[in-house]
C-alpha cells in the first residue's frame, strides 16, 4: 500500500516538474502574481505536493509605511481558516474517544442557553442555527465566558437541524467545547491536538500585545481605492472561529499533512473532507472545509477574511496538492480566492482559459449598460463610465470588466469567470451568457426590459 502511494506521487511529479526541480507551470504561476500591485499590500503563495513545497512567492509590502516587502516567512491572521484546525481538533477528540460527533452540545456546555438539541456535528457543519446577529465593541478583549453570553443571547435562525447557514458563533461555541474537555485555552488545545503532531510550528495564536516576528501589517480600502489601516479590533473576539495567524507554506503543508500523516488523520480528513448531508440534500460544507470541484478534479477549499487580512486554500487530496494564499488586505486587488484557484489550476494541469484584451468600440461598450435577470429578484447591472464598463451583483462592489478578443467581458485582475454578451440581429445586447468559474457551460442572464 505505501510502495503503490510513492509511486502514485513519483508519476505525478514528473508530469509538473522538470528536471531542474522547477515546476513547468511556474512562469504562468508568476504572470498570476505579478497581477498583485508591488507598491500596496501584497500576497503570498505556497504550493505543496506530496509533502515538498515545489513553489513560493511573494508580492507587495509587508509595511506600506515603511516600504518592506513581504517574503515567504511574512505572517497574516488567516481568519477562517482557523475552522479547518478547529474541526480537526475535534475530530482527534473523537478519535481519542473523548466526545463523539454526536454528543449534545449541553453534555459539555449545560449552561448554554442555546445548546438544547444541538449536536457537536451540527455546530461543525453549520446546520446548529445558532446565529451570528450579535455585537460586542470590537476593540475590546472578549472571553469564553462573555463570547458564550453573548451567542446564547442572540437565539437561534432556525432550529438545530434543519437548515443550513454559515456560523462563526458554532465555531466559537466550538473553541468552548475544547476547553472543557482538555482543560486548556482553546488554541493551546489546538496545539497540543493538531499542529504539534502534525509538526506544524508557523500557525498559531497570538493576542494583541504580542509581537510577533514576520508579521505583515493589515490593510483596508476606502471607496476611492486607497489603502488605509482596517478598522480597530481585538483578535481575541474571533476565537476558534478566525483568530490563528500563520504562513502561506504552513497552511499549505498543513492540508498535507491532515490527509497523508499517520493515523488517525487520514480517516479524520476524509471525514472532514465528505459533504455533510442535509436529508437528501448535499450541503457545501463538510467539517471545517467546503468540499468542491476544480475543472473536474476533486478537491477541498476554504476562505479566510479578517479585518486587514484575506486568505483561501485549495487542496486536491487525489493529488496530494495544496495550495495557500494569504493576503494582507481585506479587500485585495486581486482576490486570494482567484490566485489560489488559478494556481490551483496550474498545478493540476487543468488551467483556466486565458484571453486577450481587445479594443471595442464605444457603441459596442456602452450597448451594455443595463440590468439582467440571475434568478429571481437578483440582477447583474452594468454601467459604463467614460468608455469602461463596470459590473455589480445587486448591491455589492463594482468591478471592472475588460473587453477581450473573442467578445468576451474578464473581470480585471479575476481569470476566473467571464461573461459573453448575446446579440440580437439588430446588435442589441438581449443577455448575458455568464460562465463560473471558466466553465464551458453558462447560466443565460435575460436583460430587464
Amino acid at each position: 500500500m505505501k510502495k503503490g502511494f510513492l509511486l502514485t506521487i513519483a508519476t505525478a511529479w514528473t508530469a509538473v516538474v522538470s528536471a531542474s526541480g522547477v515546476p513547468d507551470w511556474k512562469p504562468k504561476a508568476d504572470v498570476i502574481v505579478e497581477s498583485v500591485p508591488a507598491d500596496g499590500p501584497g500576497a503570498c503563495v505556497a504550493v505543496v505536493k506530496g509533502g515538498q513545497l515545489i513553489y513560493s512567492t511573494s508580492r507587495g509590502l509587508s509595511s506600506i509605511e515603511l516600504n518592506v516587502a513581504l517574503s515567504a516567512a511574512s505572517r497574516f491572521r488567516v481568519g477562517s481558516l482557523t475552522k479547518t484546525v478547529t474541526a480537526a481538533a475535534i475530530m482527534k477528540l473523537q478519535a481519542e474517544g473523548r466526545l463523539k460527533l454526536d454528543d449534545p452540545v449541553a453534555k459539555w456546555l449545560p449552561g448554554f442557553p442555546s445548546a438544547a438539541g444541538i449536536t457537536v456535528r451540527e455546530l461543525l457543519n453549520h446546520t446548529s442555527g445558532i446565529s451570528d446577529a450579535w455585537e460586542a465593541p470590537l476593540a475590546e478583549p472578549l472571553d469564553t465566558t462573555h463570547r458564550l453570553a453573548l451567542i446564547g443571547k442572540a437565539g437561534s435562525d432556525f432550529p438545530p437541524g434543519t437548515d443550513w447557514r454559515y456560523s462563526n458563533s458554532g465555531y466559537m461555541v466550538l473553541g468552548a467545547i475544547l476547553e472543557k474537555i482538555t482543560g486548556l485555552g482553546w488554541s493551546d488545545a489546538e496545539r497540543e491536538l493538531v499542529l504539534d503532531p502534525l509538526g506544524i510550528d508557523a500557525i498559531g495564536y497570538h493576542d494583541d500585545a504580542t509581537i510577533v516576528p514576520g508579521m505583515a501589517s493589515g490593510y483596508s480600502t476606502t471607496a476611492a481605492d486607497v489603502a488605509v489601516k482596517p478598522q480597530l479590533y481585538s483578535i481575541t473576539g474571533p476565537g476558534a472561529a478566525g483568530a490563528l495567524d500563520g504562513d502561506a507554506g504552513s497552511v499549505a503543508m498543513l492540508l498535507h499533512r491532515l490527509a497523508s500523516g499517520p493515523e488517525p488523520w487520514p480517516a479524520i480528513f476524509r471525514s472532514m473532507a465528505t459533504s455533510a448531508r442535509l436529508g437528501s440534500q448535499q450541503l457545501p460544507y463538510g467539517l471545517g472545509t467546503a468540499p468542491g470541484d476544480l475543472h473536474g478534479v476533486a478537491i477541498v477549499e476554504h476562505s479566510g477574511g479578517i479585518d486587514g487580512y484575506s486568505a483561501y486554500y485549495v487542496y486536491a487530496p487525489g493529488q496530494d496538492v495544496a495550495v495557500a494564499v494569504l493576503e494582507n488586505s481585506d479587500a485585495p486587488k486581486v482576490s486570494a480566492r482567484s490566485l489560489a484557484r488559478r494556481i490551483a489550476a496550474l498545478a493540476l494541469d487543468v488551467p483556466y482559459r486565458t484571453f486577450e484584451p481587445a479594443t471595442w468600440s464605444r457603441e459596442t461598450i456602452n450597448a451594455l449598460e443595463g440590468a439582467y435577470v440571475i434568478d429571481g429578484d437578483s440582477r447583474h447591472l452594468i454601467a459604463v463610465r467614460n468608455g469602461v464598463p463596470w459590473i455589480r451583483r445587486d448591491g455589492g462592489p463594482e468591478k471592472r470588466l475588460v473587453p477581450s478578443a473573442g467578445h468576451v467581458l474578464i473581470y480585471i485582475n479575476d481569470g476566473t469567470d467571464f461573461i459573453e454578451p448575446v446579440l440580437n440581429e439588430r446588435g442589441a445586447v438581449t443577455a448575458l451568457k455568464f460562465h463560473a468559474d471558466g466553465q464551458a457551460s453558462s447560466r443565460l442572464e435575460t436583460r430587464v426590459p
